[in-house]
């Protein structure tokens, strides 16, 4: 059997291995905080072909993630005066909490397409490295992006990152096998790939200028004929472009209308101003900019704030496994040194280059990671890892250079490469596994691990609302009966049977400020859940309103983002 036949069949098991680890630890999660409204939207545009509520995001993502619920189940839409102004927070909240019955099903039906997205960027990331390293090169890149904590936390997320990271990422391998073998049919599927990219998600806008920078820094490292390789990749990337956009109009129906002036998210469009074309889509970059620059209240080293340039740079190395983050220290100096483990490998791309051409296709797997993490230091909007996730991928490819190169399994010359890739992948392995299922809440032991990962980072990087299912198993095997409940996120807890009574904060998604009675310097006996996106007060007025508590360890932690206190008169 040949190399490539073999590491396809081990590809399948890691595939396998993906799935059992998404779609078990997904079960165990109640709904995060912004997965009702990607959901809701979705069910919207299937259910009444209007997209007045894709605004923040674009449909295509939502509608796959709703598409299995609209046709499995029996989907209500409150089409109340909520839908009619557009405020798709409200209509959200009413769709999977009231009007239908089974939220839980809804939720979950609405995982499993973004989990199959997560097998298709692995799968990607395979192809993309095998072209480049060879087929255990690609086995390695690919066991790096499936094993990722990160990647595997927002696979079982119905939300659009994952999502958005998989198209975007098929539409740089398109173009780039469209530079190297121009042809029309490689051409119109480099500008469809780019079409789904930017229907996927907003932020994937970024990379066309990140495109057009890989494609004119392609040129210039070509050698010979530098100006007509470059009007030739231009003119492929404009062609890619303007299908990529006709493309993302065709997802709105094509629909002309006002768009208003001002700084909406939502709402109807104005009669007053010019016709455009895909109008949510054009209010939504709007709304993304004006995000972007006024930024969130977010947390970082027990600072409160924002716009900090250097919270993606912490976030990175404090939620990276170290053993990627090893992985790219080398894989990098390896990269630097011009090794060419290209040149005996059998891919129909491949076998093409010159040894000229290393230089160029390593542009393209290293700009549009840098450029991108640049860009998104320059943000104000400092709410997760998961912003970081585009840049996964293409570091994962990157890091198939170490494999082995020979065509024969764990034989390599020279023989570090054959411990290298080994080690890499079973320190990755057991560092993801040693987290499961809780892998939003993966922190390295340089960020102190998922223990201590809370006093450097909160929000989505450790808490988004998903433990309302483990505190109730909690509860059941404890045998306690009611809790003091403070959480973050819009899941109901009665609708996973926890009795409770309300502490303060912004309950069901932060939409309104709760003042139950509250002693903040001497607590009433009782058992208190506390999740850690309240106990720090990130989206407190008051930081401190639970100041006595997170001066104190808990008695235990439900998946690391609920704190459990067992407060007596003592």
């Amino acid at each position: 059997m040949s190399a490539v036949i073999r590491s396809r069949f081990l590809l399948v098991g890691l595939l396998v291995l993906t799935f059992a680890l998404a779609l078990t630890s997904a079960v165990q999660k109640s709904p995060t905080a912004d997965e009702q409204n990607h959901i809701a939207r979705g069910a919207a545009y299937l259910g009444t072909g209007d997209p007045r509520l894709s605004v923040e995001h674009p449909p295509l993502v939502n509608v796959l993630s709703a598409l299995p619920a609209h046709l499995l189940l029996d989907l209500h839409l409150p089409l109340d005066e909520w839908w009619e102004v557009g405020e798709w927070y409200h209509f959200a909240d009413n769709f999977l909490w009231r009007v239908n019955t089974n939220p839980d099903r809804i939720v979950f039906l609405a995982r499993l397409p973004i989990i199959g997205l997560g097998l298709v960027l692995v799968t990607l990331v395979f192809r993309w490295a095998g072209c480049r390293w060879g087929p255990w090169g690609g086995l390695l890149a690919a066991a790096c992006c499936a094993l990722d904590p990160n990647i595997l936390a927002h696979t079982r997320f119905a939300t659009t990152d994952v999502g958005g990271t998989c198209f975007v990422f098929l539409a740089a391998y398109a173009l780039w096998r469209a530079m190297r073998r121009p042809s029309w049919p490689r051409a119109l599927g480099s500008g469809l790939a780019f079409g789904l990219a930017l229907s996927a998600k907003l932020s994937n806008l970024l990379f066309g200028p990140i495109f057009a920078l890989v494609v004119l820094a392609d040129a210039l490292a070509g050698g010979r004929d530098r100006l007509r390789q470059a009007v030739r990749n231009l003119a492929l990337l404009a062609f890619t472009i303007f299908l990529g956009l006709l493309i993302v109009w065709a997802t709105y129906g094509f629909q002309v209308g006002p768009l208003p002036p001002g700084e909406e998210t939502g709402g109807e469009a104005g009669e007053n101003g010019p016709l455009v074309p895909a109008p949510p889509y054009l209010k939504g970059v709007r709304a993304i900019l004006g995000f972007s620059a006024g930024g969130r209240p977010a947390y970082l080293l027990g600072q409160y704030g924002q716009g900090w340039w250097y919270y993606f740079p912490v976030a990175f190395v404090v939620k990276t496994p170290l053993a990627t983050l090893a992985a790219l220290l080398i894989a990098t100096g390896r990269a630097l040194r011009r090794q060419s483990p290209t040149s005996n490998l059998q891919s129909p791309i491949s076998t093409l280059h010159s040894p000229t051409s290393n230089l160029q296709d390593d542009l393209w797997l290293l700009i549009p990671p840098i450029a991108y993490f640049l860009a998104s230091m320059t943000s104000s909007l400092n709410i997760g890892y998961r912003h970081l996730l585009p840049v996964l991928p293409f570091l994962a490819v990157h890091i198939g250079r170490l494999a082995p190169t020979t065509p024969r399994f764990l034989l390599p010359a020279p023989r570090t490469a054959r411990y290298l890739s080994v080690a890499l992948i079973i320190a990755l392995a057991c560092s993801t596994l040693s987290i499961y299922p809780h892998f939003l809440a993966f922190f390295n032991p340089v960020g102190g691990g998922p223990e201590n990962g809370w006093r450097i980072l909160v929000d989505s990087n450790i808490d988004w609302g998903q433990d309302l299912k483990g505190l109730k198993a909690w509860m059941v095997r404890e045998g306690v009966d009611r809790v003091r409940l403070s959480w973050f996120g819009p899941a109901y807890p009665e609708a996973y049977g926890i009795a409770y009574d309300l502490l303060p904060g912004l309950p069901h998604g932060f939409r309104m400020w709760e003042h139950p009675p509250f002693d903040r310097d001497r607590p009433e006996p009782g058992v208190y859940a506390i999740s850690v996106n309240n106990l720090v007060g990130v989206l407190f007025p008051d930081h401190d309103l639970y100041a006595w508590f997170r001066a104190r360890p808990p008695d235990t932690k439900i998946g690391y983002s609920l704190f459990i206190y067992r407060v007596t008169h003592d």
